[in-house]
């Protein structure tokens, strides 16, 4: 077998390891370059690839090489850039909009918002790596493109990143950055001024469309509707889609079955809570960005201190600078810690009962009276159950006492539900992932 033929088997057996979406970003663009006695040389269109590979995959990478090229003993890779791929006429390619007639503009993207200043670590990188990929194909590979996390994340970041590459690439091209709530006041601006024929154009007529913190479409039907429309034109012509939430598509209370999975039809990517070693590289960033020097010291307080998100540690190397220049001051880890005195107690010490049930009464769209009350069924038992989870874990409540704050249940009621939801953690992705995000909201300041 020559090299082509040879990558084809080995990308044969790994592709029945993995999921489709896994396999399709991690090895598309990869290619067999060369071997030369025990080593093999692996082509990948990007950083981002190359690092996954090498921490994620390789092990499996070479024993697959191994069974089909005996002496292989070590597995390398090189950055080949994907040529841009050359414009082709489709059969069904959609009319030309008369531009004298109309013309989209692009929505004006952040500048600062690049792929070269995201911080990419363990809490952030399939989300990234994904977004890369759409930016230099879109269209064409993960339609659409689902991020979810909490808020200050770098979700938005990531979107308007983006924006700026398929600009960057291709000014022609017609994107569209805009907020949920945006699009639900555009729709009934439409619907008022008996304009939808300019809306459906605002929305249907570009390259591109990108859309921040859907899950406010929640419950509300008609604008439901109308993005069921816009989104199966856009994407029946091959033309990108990006959508970002605070939570999973199933997770959104109200979100019509055919918008759920319609937005899982091509790739759902999370982002966490950044750990601390991205932390810390995250704030060194920041610092290059304002020109200023922190000292190790600084920034590890800092970093071991701020866990909730990334908006968080930024406002905290504000208030720092901030402080050392309005009094002239050198900054030193004890002015760091007098400054972000307040900042850490409060995100340490003040979690409350009554933050836990607001929490969970807005992530699920309920009512606390039903939360305190004695309805069965599903959609009040386990976010109830939630609660209970969270006043055992997170406040170290005895059972009799978060009986009494739910409205005197009995505690034997209490301990199925902790064990319910604990069990759960152990089987249950998706209540991991919804546990997490509660989490981040819970300790957010």
């Amino acid at each position: 077998m020559d090299l082509k033929e040879t990558w084809r088997a080995v990308l044969g057996d790994i592709e029945v390891s993995l999921s489709k979406a896994n396999f399709t970003t991690w090895f598309k663009d990869t290619n067999l370059l060369s071997v030369e006695k025990d080593i093999a040389i692996l082509a990948v269109p990007n950083a981002f690839t190359k690092e996954w590979l090498e921490n994620k995959f390789h092990e499996q990478i070479l024993k697959t090489l191994q069974k089909f090229i005996k002496n292989i003993k070590v597995v390398k890779y090189k950055i080949v850039p994907i040529p841009p791929p050359l414009i082709t006429v489709k059969a069904f390619q959609p009319a030309e909009p008369n531009k004298e007639e109309y013309e989209v503009k692009n929505h004006a993207f952040n500048p600062k918002y690049t792929f070269e200043t995201f911080i990419v670590g363990n809490s952030n990188h399939l989300a990234a790596a994904t977004a890369q990929a759409v930016s230099q194909s879109p269209g064409k590979l993960h339609n659409p493109l689902f991020i979810y996390g909490g808020s200050g994340l770098g979700k938005t970041h990531l979107v308007q990143a983006i924006g700026n590459e398929i600009l960057k690439k291709n000014k022609s091209k017609k994107v569209v950055y805009v907020s949920c709530e945006k699009f639900t006041n555009d729709f009934v601006n439409a619907l008022q001024t008996k304009s939808m024929g300019k809306f459906k154009k605002d929305y249907r007529l570009i390259d591109a469309l990108l859309v921040d913190d859907i899950q406010f479409i929640s419950n509300k039907e008609g604008t439901q509707e109308e993005f069921f429309h816009t989104f199966n034109e856009l994407h029946q012509t091959d033309r990108q889609i990006v959508i970002t939430s605070d939570r999973p598509p199933k997770a959104i209370p109200g979100l019509e079955n055919r918008l759920s999975s319609r937005f899982g039809w091509g790739m759902i990517a999370d982002i966490s809570v950044p750990n601390y070693e991205t932390r810390l590289a995250i704030l060194k960033s920041k610092c290059d960005e304002k020109n200023c020097q922190l000292s190790s010291p600084i920034l590890d307080y800092i970093a071991s201190n701020i866990r909730t998100n990334i908006r968080e540690l930024e406002s905290a190397l504000n208030r720092i600078v901030t402080y050392c220049q309005l009094n002239n001051f050198l900054p030193s880890l004890e002015i760091t810690q007098k400054v972000l005195e307040n900042v850490i107690t409060y995100g340490k010490g003040n979690l409350t009962t009554d933050k836990i049930f607001k929490t969970i009464c807005d992530f699920f769209n309920i009512k606390l009276v039903d939360v305190l009350g004695k309805k069965r069924n599903k959609e009040l038992v386990y976010p109830r159950q939630i609660v209970m989870y969270l006043l055992r874990h997170e406040l170290n409540f005895s059972f009799p006492k978060i009986g009494q704050e739910l409205g005197g249940k009995d505690h034997t009621t209490i301990m199925h539900g902790c064990k319910k939801i604990e069990g759960g953690l152990l089987r249950n992705s998706n209540l991991k992932e919804e546990l997490s995000i509660i989490k981040e909201k819970l300790y957010s300041f």
